[in-house]
């Protein structure tokens, strides 16, 4: 009991029961609205920078709890008038709020509202760069057309819910790498002279139609990796990677399983 009554002495008048609990209670709860406000955007921790914007965050939230830690006391003291006043301003008709918070919230909010702001768009950067990395690499849609069926079936075996999304988004990047597969096969035909075993250098108007064309597959398989990106968890990165090596390796034909394509376009005729 003498230790106890020590205890409660020191949390009454000690550091901990004025600054610590309120800032530590202030940023947990502030993590776990993060965390929830995260889900299906990316990650909180996903580079350097949106780690440190949510530490930012985390310790304005804290400083905050702390602050009307101390303020609470003095609340009593407040005129009638006042708390009247605050009471009839929540009851006041507002504008529909845009996706950019006002700027009297970002000052009522000591700037925590822009810095979760910031925030989102970071984790939404580190997202696209993310799939950027992953994708460098693949220079045939040959290539990503095995990646993006592989990765599909994936996504489907893990996130049943997600069904018709990616079968959706597969369906997109699916006709965009038909389209960059003509596009290189009449490319090769025309550039193919009879007389001759080789293929004529391509002019400058047939190798932008064929990058083009190849860009907008890797984007549209980008939308699905992005897809397992925001979806999928930390721990699904050795699969992607794997999925990824299995599709570069020169044997990727041989073990992994292709859809047909849609129109009459064998892989034997990709010179990408």
């Amino acid at each position: 009991m003498h230790d106890l009554g020590l205890f409660m002495t020191w949390y009454h008048h000690g550091w901990l029961a004025e600054y610590a609990l309120p800032a530590a209670f202030s940023a947990g709860l502030a993590w776990i609205g993060l965390a929830r406000n995260a889900v299906n955007k990316g990650r909180l921790l996903g580079s350097g920078r949106s780690a440190g914007l949510t530490l930012v965050i985390l310790a304005l939230t804290g400083a905050v709890g702390i602050a009307a830690g101390m303020a609470l006391p003095h609340l009593a003291n407040l005129p009638p008038l006042t708390a009247g006043l605050a009471t009839g301003a929540t009851a006041m008709p507002r504008k529909k709020q845009d996706d950019t918070t006002q700027p009297y919230v970002r000052f009522m909010t000591l700037g925590i509202a822009w810095f979760r702001e910031r925030l989102e768009y970071r984790m939404h950067l580190d997202a696209c760069r993310w799939c950027d990395r992953f994708l460098d690499g693949f220079e045939r849609s040959t290539q990503l057309r095995v990646f993006v069926y592989d990765l599909r079936n994936y996504l489907l075996d893990r996130h049943p819910t997600l069904t018709k999304a990616v079968n959706n988004l597969f369906d997109a990047a699916d006709d965009a790498m038909v389209h960059a597969l003509d596009v290189q096969t009449k490319t090769d035909e025309a550039r193919r002279d009879g007389r001759s075993p080789w293929l004529r250098e391509p002019t400058d108007d047939e190798t932008y139609r064929c990058r083009s064309a190849l860009g907008e597959a890797r984007n549209r398989c980008g939308d699905l990796l992005l897809h397992a990106y925001v979806h999928g968890r930390r721990t699904e990165q050795p699969e992607l990677e794997a999925l990824r090596t299995k599709a570069l390796s020169d044997d990727a034909f041989h073990s992994s399983p292709v859809p047909r394509p849609r129109r009459r376009l064998g892989f034997r005729r990709n010179r990408v």
